[in-house]
């Protein structure tokens, strides 16, 4: 446990997930996400992807046109991970940070603006702006659709937000006079155009490739890291930094692990949520190699522990195959952490008429691990076949039986000893 302040959440602590390998609206790398408060839907920003032609524009663009004018493609996921619509933002910048306000329903968001494009030709924001969310609206840098830009200075550069929602504030990150502050400011307030500074932080952070951060209760978290690859392999360099706002000092700093079949792997994206007062912190990784990447989204739940037993996600139905019906009890499965170690519970049963391995069914996005969980399960013996099966679920969700054969057929399966170490 590593709770230094209070509402500081444990960096240290079993990790679960909202997404898992989700594709978004463009092919390229996820940035950064936010979360509606309100609703729970899930917002991500990706670098627009080429070979796309927006209104007034001769012709269609390839990536790295894009990527220099700062253009960016939003994506609208719900719980589940499916996507329900999109946006596109021109001349914003990288998308490296998002913050979600849901105003009586209205969803507002809030990114970098006024793209500049840096020495590698990669444009990045210069400004902070906000604006409603519109499926299928194109929004261009200094238009009326985004409210008037705000920079913390004439001379700052890569300004993202991200917003504080425990304490109602906007958090602003830019760098300058060659070094990168944080400034903290009444959201209210900023909301009405007026930007008045509560607290410039400038914290020692570790030199690492810096990829999200979010705050929460006094503390601001960073993620740092980069993809899987020949001088970064398992469980590669992923990094969560808490730091106290109030001292400006690290509270803690861990290696992150979790995840570690996902192909390509590199961090993006950090995010808060509160739900009936109980925060979790999220953070996201950029799949697949090769592309199309896809989005994977962790989570650092801030439920306390119940007798040295601590639930990541309760229980949730599996959806099952054609030819699979429940016995007795439908299947539903869990994440706990026990001792450190996290766990997939499975509970109910199957029936049907099996004679091969078998799909059971697909697991929900937040109960599917990144390499393969399985465990032995009892099984009916009527074909005089052993009394046990094996249950397997890999990183494609799917549940799947083994052991059937055709001279000794599976007719029912009981799950509720299915208990197996989940990552």
């Amino acid at each position: 446990m590593s709770v230094i302040v209070p509402g500081h959440i444990d960096i240290a602590g079993p990790v679960g997930k909202l997404l898992h390998r989700r594709p978004l609206h463009n092919i390229t790398v996820m940035q950064s996400f936010g979360l509606d408060p309100v609703g729970g839907d899930i917002f991500v920003l990706q670098i627009m992807g080429g070979g796309i032609r927006l209104g007034g524009e001769a012709a269609a663009l390839d990536y790295l046109t894009r990527k220099a004018h700062g253009d960016l493609c939003l994506t609208r996921l719900n719980a589940a991970g499916t996507i329900t619509g999109h946006m596109y933002l021109r001349g914003f910048g990288h998308g490296v940070n998002l913050g979600v306000e849901n105003r009586a329903g209205k969803i507002w968001l809030w990114t970098e603006t006024a793209s500049r494009p840096n020495g590698s030709n990669q444009g990045y924001g210069t400004a902070v702006t906000s604006f409603t969310y519109a499926d299928g609206d194109v929004v261009d840098y200094g238009t009326t659709r985004h409210t008037p830009p705000h920079t913390p200075d004439k001379d700052a550069l890569f300004v993202t937000p991200t917003i504080d929602q425990g304490a109602g504030e906007l958090i602003v990150r830019f760098y300058l006079n060659g070094a990168t502050h944080w400034e903290r400011y009444d959201l209210a307030k900023a909301t009405a155009g007026v930007w008045e500074p509560i607290q410039r932080m400038t914290p020692a952070l570790p030199t690492a490739t810096f990829q999200g951060y979010a705050s929460h209760a006094g503390v601001l978290y960073t993620l740092q890291g980069d993809a899987y690859g020949p001088t970064n392999p398992e469980p590669g360099n992923t990094y969560i930094t808490a730091i106290s706002w109030e001292t400006g000092e690290l509270l803690d700093r861990r290696l992150i692990t979790a995840a570690p079949g996902l192909a390509w792997r590199e961090p993006e994206g950090m995010a808060v949520s509160v739900r009936s007062g109980v925060p979790s912190l999220h953070f996201g990784f950029a799949c697949e190699e090769p592309g199309p990447r896809t989005c994977t989204l962790m989570t650092l739940p801030g439920d306390p522990e119940t007798d040295g037993v601590k639930v990541l996600t309760d229980w949730r139905a599996i959806t099952l195959a054609p030819g699979v019906s429940p016995d007795q009890n439908a299947p539903r499965g869990r994440l706990i952490s026990l001792a450190g170690t996290t766990f997939l519970q499975l509970s109910g049963g199957v029936a049907g008429t099996f004679t091969a391995d078998a799909v059971l069914g697909t697991l929900p996005d937040a109960l599917t691990p990144s390499i393969p969980a399985r465990a032995t399960v009892p099984r009916d013996t009527a074909g005089g076949g052993p009394a046990v099966a094996r249950v397997e679920v890999g990183s494609d969700r799917v549940l799947r039986l083994f052991g059937a054969r055709a001279t000794s057929p599976i007719t029912w399966a009981q799950l509720d000893n299915f208990s197996a170490v989940w990552r």
